[in-house]
């Protein structure tokens, strides 16, 4: 402004004077800004104003000019600490609803929310700059205070825990400027869902220290408290509904074991009546008809049974099946022949690949799934036509396959089998609906899969068994 006090006339280097300390107000306080405005305009006048070098003023309207720059700089420095301080509340404003937004997606993610409660209790404890505790509970409300009930996180004082009880009985907040206890020096705040409070959270001393973000905290505590209530009632439901399936599958099990333990028996007791009242009046070759009755359908209920406890045991949690080297050519051998005693013989054909590598495994559950395979090829296949039984191996997978023709059924429907308990409608068919269901858990209790696939009007069932290293076989153990 002395450098240009030349060229310059006395209004405009106000008006210089003016804008220097707009300029100023966007970084100094209001309070600053006037008192150094204030001292600037006495800097003005002393060095500009006529007389020079003297607080004097002549003219009237040199005074005017001093007053209303004195206004003006009064009113840019109201205007833009205001300024700051909307823009400040806006920032704050924005970090609080993403600070809850980053919560909120890490509770949606959570698998089970209680794991974050040690994370809420360090972001209260970083909002209020104060030491914090919580506790959430297990599970439903108790009637009674249990400490078995909840989860405590923090430090907790026997009165602080009766508070923090009676916050979450409540589902209100306690402590200064709440309305309730106010003469607490402790902050209590309820975890709440959309029915009930899930726990309570602890902000310690702020009687001491006021706590102005309490609105916030709240906000965390209410998130946590809907991820609990969300989370408790998923296992509830997931409860109910395993309840429900395991009643059903217990149901549909008796039902059917109910029906097909009936028939056989029955045939077995009538077999068995008949033979003992009528021996002598019968023949032997009806005799031996009621003898291979009796044989043909206590087998079947071995098989039923053997199934049904298989399924069981395979399908129970860390199972681990016998497994050693086997032959598949000698598994297929065996229960080919002893399926064709029972069978239409011609209609069982064999295909199987000479020289099969051994497989590692369990003989007697991989017969079963043979011998279930082949049995439910003879149920569901059209009369008269064969069903073969194949093997062969290539680099990584040895499949042993079983196909036949079907008839009167959707051949993609096969897939829905593999579920226990679901049966084809076939008008002859027989069992329980579980030799599908037992023959896919075989497959994979030794790490291979059963699939099935179909072409027209025929069905193929191929069970995948890995391969591994071949063992060493030692000539000297072979010829002795």
């Amino acid at each position: 402004m002395w450098l240009l006090s030349a060229q310059l006339g006395l209004s405009n280097l106000g008006l210089i004077l003016v804008l220097t300390s707009a300029i100023a107000a966007i970084w100094l306080s209001v309070r600053i800004t006037l008192v150094v405005s204030l001292i600037a305009l006495m800097a003005f006048n002393w060095s500009f104003v006529p007389p020079l070098r003297t607080f004097t003023i002549d003219f009237h309207q040199d005074a005017l000019l001093l007053l209303a720059m004195l206004v003006v700089n009064i009113i840019i420095a109201s205007l833009m600490a205001s300024l700051r301080e909307k823009s400040r509340q806006s920032q704050a404003h924005a970090d609080a609803v993403e600070a809850l937004r980053s919560w909120s997606d890490r509770l949606r993610d959570a698998e089970d929310p209680h794991d974050l409660l040690p994370t809420l209790q360090a972001l209260l404890m970083e909002l209020s700059s104060r030491e914090c505790a919580l506790f959430a509970l297990q599970s439903g409300l108790p009637s009674k205070d249990l400490a078995s009930a909840i989860a405590e996180h923090g430090v907790i004082a026997k009165e602080q825990r009766d508070a923090l009880w009676h916050c979450l009985r409540s589902g209100q907040s306690l402590g200064p400027a709440t309305g309730r206890y106010e003469e607490l020096n402790d902050l209590y705040l309820p975890l709440r869902g959309r029915s009930i409070p899930y726990g309570a959270a602890m902000i310690g001393n702020v009687l001491v220290q006021p706590f102005s973000q309490s609105i916030q905290a709240q906000a965390l505590c209410d998130q946590m408290g809907i991820a609990l209530e969300r989370h408790h009632l998923l296992c509830q439901e997931r409860e109910a509904r395993d309840q429900a399936q395991a009643q059903s599958v217990r149901n549909t099990l008796l039902a059917a074991i109910s029906h097909d333990y009936r028939t056989p028996l029955a045939t077995i007791m009538s077999a068995a009546s008949l033979l003992e009242q009528q021996d002598e009046r019968m023949s032997h070759a009806q005799r031996r008809q009621l003898a291979k009755s009796i044989v043909d359908e206590a087998d079947r209920l071995r098989r039923l049974t053997n199934n049904i406890l298989q399924l069981a045991r395979l399908d129970a949690v860390g199972t681990q099946i016998s497994a050693d080297w086997e032959s598949a050519e000698e598994i297929i051998g065996s229960v080919v022949h002893r399926m064709r005693a029972h069978i239409d013989f011609p209609r069982l054909k064999t295909n199987v690949q000479s020289g099969l590598p051994l497989i590692r495994g369990d003989s007697l559950l991989l017969s079963q799934l043979l011998e279930n395979l082949i049995d439910n090829a003879f149920k569901y296949s059209a009369p008269h036509y064969p069903i073969e039984v194949s093997a062969f191996a290539d680099q990584h997978f040895l499949t042993i396959a079983v196909s036949n023709k079907i008839e009167g059924m959707d051949a993609s429907k096969f897939e829905q089998f593999f579920l226990p308990f679901q049966r084809g409608d076939h008008q002859h068919a027989e069992g329980v609906g579980i030799g599908l269901a037992l023959c896919r858990a075989i497959a994979r209790a030794h790490g291979g899969d059963l699939l099935v696939k179909d072409g027209d009007a025929s069905v193929r069932f191929e069970c995948l068994l890995p391969l591994g290293s071949q063992p060493e076989i030692n000539s000297e153990e072979i010829l002795s």
